[in-house]
């Protein structure tokens, strides 16, 4: 926890040194996500009775939100502080024995992000790094209680991103004024450490970008 808060404030560290330049200083995004989960594998204590050996959940595909604040020190680097949530509810056979998986997931992540802007385009690529708190579990019909567990760990990603500026409103023809921006595409790399194990994750992600 103490390593994910020093990476976030170094993050927000960043001195905004772009109000000279033709670029906003700050950015901020809201939107829809929506996750492929790999990985998660079950053991003895999370099988079935009468069940045995371990196996591997299906991927699976899971919906929630992202938002993210970016500082931008120069024309073409800036720094991301990023916080977002998956949820699924789904329901799965193996050896001829059904259950249901849920999940909530939740991340928290920050680092450096490196932007180019082409008239109203904007492409970026990130690397971010800091903590998923994750709950998950494992619903039998025969068993009354659900099996799963609740977990805090590293977690880190990396993506790109393409956004399309629909508004500019430009300050005394200085700066970059106020914008508005649709996030057509962010993809995302995702890897957790849960359960023992590592998921790969993919994350697909739109929504609106205001800049000031």
């Amino acid at each position: 926890m103490r390593k994910s808060l020093w990476i976030i404030g170094l993050a927000l560290a960043v001195p905004a040194v772009a109000s000279a330049q033709d670029i906003p200083n700050v950015e901020a995004f809201a939107g829809y996500s929506y996750g492929l989960i790999h990985g998660y594998v079950a053991d003895e204590t999370l099988l079935a009775p009468g069940m045995t050996g371990a196996f591997t959940f299906p991927s699976f595909g899971s919906n929630g939100w992202t938002g993210d604040v970016a500082v931008n020190a120069t024309h073409w680097l800036g720094a991301v502080v990023e916080a977002g949530g998956l949820n699924a509810d789904i329901t799965r056979t193996s050896g001829g024995a059904a259950y249901t998986i849920g999940m909530r997931e939740h991340s928290y992540l920050a680092g450096p992000r490196y932007f180019d802007r082409y008239g109203r385009w904007t492409v970026f690529v990130q690397a971010l790094f800091g903590e998923s708190h994750a709950f998950v579990s494992v619903a039998y019909p025969e068993v009354l209680v659900p099996i799963g567990f609740v977990e805090t760990r590293f977690a880190m990603g990396a993506g790109l991103g393409v956004d399309l500026t629909v508004y500019n409103r430009r300050r005394h023809l200085e700066g970059a004024g106020q914008e508005l921006a649709i996030r057509l595409g962010q993809a995302d790399w995702l890897r957790t450490t849960f359960a023992g194990s590592h998921q790969d994750n993919i994350r697909l992600s739109a929504g609106l970008v205001f800049r000031f």
